[in-house]
């Protein structure tokens, strides 16, 4: 929507605008839209597809596996590296880096910071230290979680093979990052959720997250041993490489752990339920999770390790196999648009009884007010829909039990049509 709307409706990135703004101009408080520019730069040329975005995604995950690799190579062996990369790419981010999503956009962008930011302390030169303060930027303002990665960089600002100055320039970059990341995120984000009153995402204090927190334990739980990796045999793995690091007394991996782990731990409860019951909210963590993981995999047998290696890779493209296709029960979606054309007049805003989510009015190519089926049995909620200039109720048949009583104007094969007036 957010795309869509800076080709169609206002270019403006400091007010992304969605289409269900219900009695609002659908600006809201949410990420830059970093990813959706990307896409409306696209559209500028071609028109506008909904695809550009996995395309855009595909192709930075993809750099990023590499950027990963060559990371990893760096502090690593070539075989942990390639063990990692081969893990993260099988992993969670297998189906959301073709999805128009920015949660591994976001992530991509910091593994190709982190990159640079890491060649920085070995060699420095400015001209990757402006890379890295940039795509690192971008990274946060795409997706805030991307910002806990910065907390990497604790290892060679803690080292003593990094000289001072390159310490120093390093933390005052991040400083930079965090800055504008928190001006974005809390003072306009501020501004615009005043002015419009319209969010799109929930943070919560430390205690509230923690109560949240407690009513999924299982949840909780289950984005790492399973969500993460896709793999139960990976999370194997990555218990092994702890536990192999340990009795190894191979540091860097563990030290790698115990720098990210308490920030991206701060970030799960200040996210709350959000966290348990949204799987693509660990993808931040995968890359280390893979690192562990790798180096696990690194210390096997080459026989067990070959056969290892290839069941993960199976076991995690057959859980993510469902991702493959469009589901015939969603495809009905796709044609929307053309069956409310058929009743509701060009332009002109509907409201649109399925869920309260946004993804029937994408669909529908409408500006409107989303409902669930139970607003529409509340005459004191319809009737501040109607006050608001709705005039046109359109239902989505499968999602509703119970219809209304105004007048029916129009069915289709999926919808019924409504004039509430």
């Amino acid at each position: 929507m957010v795309s869509r709307n800076l080709y169609e409706t206002d270019n403006n990135p400091f007010y992304p605008r969605v289409d269900n703004g219900g009695r609002h101009e659908g600006i809201m408080a949410s990420e830059f839209p970093v990813f959706n520019y990307l896409v409306y730069l696209i559209s500028i040329v071609f028109g506008y597809e909904h695809w550009y975005g996995r395309l855009i995604n595909l192709v930075f995950s993809t750099l990023a596996g590499w950027y990963f690799y060559k990371l990893v190579k760096m502090h690593f062996s070539q075989r942990i590296a390639f063990n990692a990369t081969l893990i993260l790419t099988v992993s969670i981010w297998f189906s959301f880096s073709r999805k128009s999503m920015p949660d591994v956009f976001s992530i991509s962008l910091m593994i190709i910071a982190l990159f640079y930011a890491f060649s920085f302390t070995k060699n420095p030169n400015l001209k990757q230290l402006f890379v890295f303060g940039f795509l690192a930027t971008l990274a946060a303002l795409a997706k805030i979680p991307a910002l806990y990665a910065l907390s990497l960089l604790g290892l060679p600002i803690l080292s003593s093979k990094v000289t001072v100055s390159s310490k120093s320039l390093l933390a005052v970059t991040s400083f930079i990052v965090v800055a504008i990341t928190y001006w974005w995120y809390f003072i306009w984000g501020d501004y615009l959720l005043k002015t419009w009153e319209y969010q799109l995402f929930f943070p919560k204090n430390f205690s509230e997250g923690i109560v949240e927190l407690k009513q999924y334990p299982g949840k909780l739980l289950e984005q790492f041993y399973f969500t993460a990796f896709q793999s139960f045999l990976a999370f194997t793995m990555f218990l092994f490489g702890i536990l192999i690091c340990i009795k190894k007394r191979y540091w860097l991996p563990l030290k790698t752990l115990a720098v990210s782990l308490p920030i991206f731990f701060a970030f799960i409860i200040k996210t709350g339920n959000v966290f348990a019951l949204h799987s693509y909210y660990v993808i931040p963590f995968v890359p280390v999770m893979a690192l562990i993981a790798g180096a696990g995999l690194s210390f096997l047998p080459k026989k067990l390790y070959i056969w290892i290696i290839c069941f993960i890779s199976l076991e995690a493209i057959a859980n993510q196999q469902h991702d493959f296709f469009i589901p015939y029960s969603e495809r009905f979606k796709l044609s929307l648009e053309q069956e409310i054309n058929t009743y509701v007049p060009l332009n002109e805003k509907i409201a649109l009884c399925g869920t309260t989510g946004p993804q029937y009015l994408y669909f529908a190519h409408r500006k409107g007010w989303g409902l669930s089926p139970q607003q529409t049995s509340d005459t004191a909620y319809m009737n501040q829909v109607k006050s608001k200039g709705y005039r046109y109720l359109v239902i989505i048949k499968r999602e509703i039990s119970h219809l209304p009583s105004y007048n029916l104007i129009g069915e289709g094969k999926h919808i019924w049509v409504y004039d509430m007036k």
